[in-house]
């Protein structure tokens, strides 16, 4: 077939049919997903005159596709299966739902902080376009290892992974899998057949070390003031001394907030995990965050995000002032390592996230035990039982005396100095 031919369908645009990544692609809406639709890869198209055009047929399926989508849109016909019967796929939205019925018995909801982080979702967008059609008692191990014998490319699973992102997601991904089977299994999918993942070792990557001492931290502080990054600066503040993780943070309010005598305290449900922590701020840290809400030029209301960006005023060439906005993830991030370039130069790449295994160094060296450091981070850094969640609720004189470990720690960091090389 020659190329003008492959074109002869016309060169009118199809509805849901892009070229990305230098591959036509079907991508079809939120409406359609529940469905059945998917988002598909086709051929690399046409080349006419300098121009790429889907193929005759690439343009043909697209076109079923939505003459079918308009059938369900008008109820001429009902959804077709999004998956196989007896496919990954199928096991997968049915585990999903599973998981949700789960959490609704409990009385807890997934919030949309929750919702991207999980693990589920992110290691199922590898997992789809593997195994998502594909009857699990055929799936064997070499699914997740093959190399291409002549290019020596990646064709498994982990190959891809690691090759794309890095170690630690090939970790995340199998992680999923294996509790993905263990489900798979439970709801007779899997025959009887073992899961094929367990031929290969799942190691986890090296952990992250990197730590801020009490002075960097400071100093960062100071410089984001400096610079007009106040609610930056406020942020750090109270990262440090509560311990607490950047979307915590990002999500504080006046309303959670409660004072003594040694400061400010916010109580909250931590994003990740949903169980009751207090944050905990020292005097210093408690004034930093009273002079930046003072500072700011409305009030705010007790249910609304405290730490904003800095906004900005009209410029020479005119335009509208922006306001301070409550930080997304995205922002505080980049204000961040705006930030701490100025401070610390470009070679830096520590992150705000390491200011919460900060803390955990100091309460360690001052002797605090990793039962109350755990309760302090309200996560299960001792162990995770059923009796330890429930004897050892978070309460504020626990969290207050792994601030005075912390200080012990950090008096005795500041005395283990190096010495002179020679």
């Amino acid at each position: 077939m020659t190329a003008s031919s492959e074109c002869d369908m016309g060169k009118d645009k199809i509805r849901h049919l892009i070229f990305m990544g230098r591959r036509w692609r079907y991508k079809p809406s939120k409406d359609m997903k529940p469905h059945g639709f998917r988002f598909t890869t086709l051929s690399a198209g046409v080349v006419i005159a300098g121009k790429n055009y889907p193929s005759a047929q690439d343009k043909t399926r697209a076109i079923g596709w939505n003459a079918e989508w308009d059938q369900i849109r008008c109820g001429e016909t009902t959804s077709r299966p999004r998956w196989p019967t007896g496919s990954v796929g199928e096991a997968y939205d049915r585990a999903l739902r599973l998981r949700a019925a789960t959490r609704v018995t409990k009385g807890q909801r997934q919030t949309k902080d929750q919702e991207s982080r999980d693990d589920w979702l992110r290691a199922w967008k590898w997992l789809e376009p593997v195994f998502g059609d594909v009857d699990p008692a055929t799936i064997e191990t070499e699914h997740f290892l093959r190399l291409e014998p002549v290019s020596g490319l990646a064709k498994g699973l982990i190959p891809k992974i690691e090759a794309a992102v890095s170690a630690t997601e090939r970790h995340r991904v199998i992680k999923v899998w294996r509790a993905l089977w263990v489900r798979m299994e439970a709801m007779g999918y899997t025959h009887g057949k073992k899961d094929p993942s367990l031929a290969i070792a799942n190691s986890t990557a090296p952990p992250r070390q990197a730590v801020w001492t009490e002075g960097e931290v400071v100093r960062l502080c100071k410089r984001a003031w400096r610079m007009g990054y106040k609610g930056l600066a406020a942020c750090m503040a109270t990262a440090w001394d509560s311990q607490l993780s950047p979307i915590d943070l990002r999500s504080l309010t006046t309303g959670q907030r409660s004072d003594d005598l040694q400061g400010a305290i916010f109580a909250l449900a931590r994003a990740k995990t949903n169980r009751a922590a207090a944050g905990s701020l020292g005097k210093r840290a408690t004034y930093l965050l009273d002079a930046y809400i003072a500072s700011l030029p409305f009030e705010l209301m007790p249910n609304a995000p405290i730490f904003r960006t800095r906004g900005s005023a009209t410029t020479a060439k005119g335009g509208k002032p922006q306001q301070p906005a409550p930080y997304t993830k995205n922002k505080l991030g980049f204000d961040f390592r705006v930030v701490r370039t100025a401070e610390f130069g470009l070679l830096e790449t520590r992150q705000l996230a390491d200011m919460r295994r900060s803390g955990t160094v100091e309460a360690t060296a001052g002797g605090a035990s990793a039962q109350a450091i755990s309760t302090k981070m309200a996560n299960t850094l001792a162990t995770s039982t059923r009796l330890q969640q429930t004897y050892n609720p978070v309460n504020v004189v626990t969290v207050r005396d792994v601030d005075s470990h912390r200080r012990e720690g950090r008096a005795k960091l500041r005395k283990n100095k190096p010495g002179r090389k020679v």
